[in-house]
């Protein structure tokens, strides 16, 4: 699902990356022992602010970073000046890479935007290398339930019928054959949570 207007305001802004910069991404790394060196997939990449912070945090050799939204994928490419990132328009339930290829894949809020979200996971899970880590950081149909939530649901474009509740959604990751390894729950404005796993 593509972003509308406002959605693509919100993420193409300065405050979106501090936040990513100085809370996700230091507290992805706390929680996953990734090593360095790794072939990283990241989807719903954006503008390519993300990807920049895996490489840096978690030291990978290669990162392959795809969006729905190609023109989330001009201006990451705009953005960007590291080889050793690609970045790509792809739909994250179709990926076209070979089967156990990553070492991880990284999701930074994109998973509740996919209506066919099992599929995505099924996807995920083909191309993770046995013992792959999917590191997840995600909203569920929760998350608008909260206040702000339900102001966001004015706004934002979602497929609500068909998102996921939390406890769904990790279930079904260890069912797939994903063993958990953290599971947090988080709750400021909004309602999110983090899932490390391994294939």
């Amino acid at each position: 699902m593509k972003l509308n207007n406002i959605e693509f305001l919100l993420i193409n802004n300065p405050i979106r990356n501090l936040i990513q910069k100085h809370i996700e991404i230091k507290r992805l790394r706390r929680l996953s022992n990734l090593s360095s060196n790794k072939i990283v997939l990241e989807i719903g990449c954006g503008t390519g602010n993300g990807s920049k912070l895996i490489k840096k945090y978690f030291q990978a050799k290669r990162i392959y970073a795809t969006d729905l939204d190609k023109r989330m994928i001009d201006i990451a490419k705009k953005n960007n000046s590291d080889d050793s990132i690609s970045f790509e328009v792809q739909d994250a339930t179709k990926l076209k890479y070979k089967d156990n290829y990553f070492d991880a894949v990284f999701d930074s809020g994109v998973i509740h935007h996919i209506p066919n979200w099992k599929d995505c996971l099924k996807e995920l899970q083909r191309v993770l290398k046995p013992k792959g880590q999917l590191i997840i950081e995600d909203l569920s149909i929760e998350t608008f339930s909260t206040t702000f939530g339900k102001l966001m649901k004015k706004l934002l474009e979602h497929p609500y019928n068909s998102m996921y509740k939390e406890d769904e959604f990790v279930e079904y990751i260890k069912e797939i054959g994903f063993k958990i390894l953290i599971h947090k729950r988080h709750l400021a404005l909004i309602r999110y949570f983090i899932v490390v796993a391994q294939k």
